[in-house]
């Protein structure tokens, strides 16, 4: 958030909040993201690899294309579709994620309707194992729902729900930055992958390691315009 000179401008979220709320919950959730253990973080990351194939299949459905199924498990995810725009399709894993995890950040830093914006988040999110191809994937999603459900009823506090957000926010930027650095080495070292770069690139002429660097650009881009708006600016997502 480089070249700022107004400090009126660094206004987070409700009147009175300077940021320090906000900027304490991230380093927060930072903390408790790599005090997990291995394990741990290997459980999380399902949530993000599920957002990831989750964003696939609304993308699909967003251009006339159809979403089948999807399905999250140790090894990765893989979503099922046809039809719609496929270049949009492909590239909607990596960008989704993280930028749907800056959406979550953004709303942190605010103090309005964050029960709300659990609620539907968990109906959201309840919805979306309709799509599961097995038990496992279905379970990631119910989990998660069934938190943000409980969390909304039971923690009903601005800091509380905050909190969950931010984690939420932070576990998904994590993970999707992951993916991308997991994307840029095999795209410089291997071939066949079936990944979503090479599938950009068997339907641009580009290479992978070309659509790696889009994908990155694009989603940090958006995201920090989406921080930007959300975090700095005190707009409401």
């Amino acid at each position: 958030m480089n070249g700022f000179t107004n400090v009126n401008l660094l206004a987070f979220g409700p009147a009175g909040d300077d940021g320090t709320t906000f900027v304490l919950l991230t380093l927060a959730s930072v903390g408790f993201l790599c005090l997990l253990p291995v394990v741990g973080r290997r459980h999380v990351a399902r949530f993000g690899t599920y957002a990831h194939e989750v964003s696939h299949g609304v993308v699909s459905l967003m251009t006339g294309g159809d979403f089948h199924r999807f399905h999250v498990g140790d090894w990765g995810g893989l979503a099922i579709t046809s039809g719609g725009n496929r270049k949009a399709v492909a590239a909607a894993g990596y960008i989704g994620t993280i930028v749907l995890g800056a959406v979550f950040l953004a709303r942190s830093a605010q103090a309005d309707a964050l029960v709300l914006t659990l609620q539907v988040l968990a109906v959201l999110l309840a919805l979306s194992t309709l799509k599961a191809g097995d038990l496992r994937t279905a379970a990631v999603g119910a989990t998660v729902a069934a938190l943000l459900g409980l969390c909304s009823s039971l923690f009903p506090g601005a800091l509380a729900t905050r909190f969950l957000l931010n984690l939420m926010g932070v576990i998904l930027i994590w993970q999707g930055a992951r993916a991308i650095w997991t994307l840029l080495v095999i795209s410089v070292t291997a071939s066949g992958t079936g990944s979503d770069a090479e599938v950009l690139a068997r339907l641009s002429g580009r290479s992978a390691l070309h659509w790696t660097v889009v994908l990155a650009c694009i989603a940090f881009v958006v995201s920090l315009v989406v921080l930007r708006l959300g975090v700095v600016g005190g707009g409401s997502f």
